[in-house]
């Protein structure tokens, strides 16, 4: 055998071991890839769900709620009256109070600040 003839044999051999071993990788990328997605599918199946579940559990709660306020105005309308008259009257006030707290603080910008005299 001569010099070149062995250097083509170990050339085949790792270009054979290097086939073999990208053919391995390939093999357990692709597996791990489809592991992967069914995992992530999964997930994504048990995450919408729950978000489908807590939403209507929240449409029940919220239906409850205005079928129980709509029954307590139609009991009660002159205690409703009232409610509304003092929730208006509240946020009346508040925002009267509010103007005035912001009309003194223009006047107050508006005087100009002197400083004491050195006298």
């Amino acid at each position: 055998m001569t010099n070149t003839t062995i250097t083509n044999d170990t050339a085949k051999d790792i270009a054979n071991d290097v086939a073999e071993t990208s053919g391995t990788l390939a093999e357990k990328a692709s597996a791990t890839y489809a592991s992967a997605k069914e995992s992530v599918s999964d997930a994504a199946a048990k995450s919408r769900d729950a978000v489908a579940d807590a939403a209507a559990k929240s449409r029940d709660a919220v239906s409850s709620a205005a079928k129980s306020t709509a029954e307590t105005v139609k009991a009660h309308p002159g205690a409703t009256a009232a409610i509304v008259a003092g929730a208006a009257a509240a946020i009346a006030g508040a925002a009267f109070g509010a103007s005035k707290l912001i009309e003194k603080k223009r006047e107050a910008d508006a005087t100009p600040k002197v400083p004491p005299s050195a006298t």
